[in-house]
């Protein structure tokens, strides 16, 4: 089996409605996300002849996810999450609403799913929400 791995890191607010603890106010992170993907074998012929896949397409669909939540602040698109969001937005900031909330292990599931159906032969997501506090997502 071989894998490779590729990682990214971002900035990212989020707000996890009905918390009860010290997280429940909006809040930030410096996120790191690992993305593996495997393969039993490697490619035998053209341009990906003797690789998993290619670098500079896991880099490009990690720089979309890069994109898509960096500098923003994350909630769950509900009632109060969109009353949060659309303050904010009229205030000129950048918020996304999700359908789901925005925890570690909810985004890692996310990602995971999202690099799946970019094409990616993605066989797990590692995402840190702080250096010690990691999800690991895998099918």
């Amino acid at each position: 089996m071989f894998v490779i791995r590729n990682e990214i890191q971002f900035d990212m607010a989020h707000y996890l409605q009905d918390y009860n603890g010290k997280c429940a106010n909006i809040h930030g992170h410096r996120y790191r996300l690992l993305v593996s993907v495997a393969a039993e074998d490697l490619h035998r012929e053209g341009h990906l002849r003797g690789m998993v896949d290619d670098f500079s397409f896991i880099k490009k669909l990690l720089k979309s996810i890069e994109e898509q939540f960096d500098h923003k602040l994350l909630v769950e698109d509900c009632e109060r999450g969109r009353k949060i969001a659309d303050s904010l937005v009229k205030e000129g900031f950048d918020v996304l609403l999700l359908p789901f909330r925005p925890t570690c292990e909810e985004m890692s599931r996310y990602i995971y799913r999202k690099l799946k159906s970019e094409g990616l032969a993605v066989s797990r997501v590692e995402l840190y929400e702080t250096p010690g506090n990691s999800c690991t997502y895998y099918e």
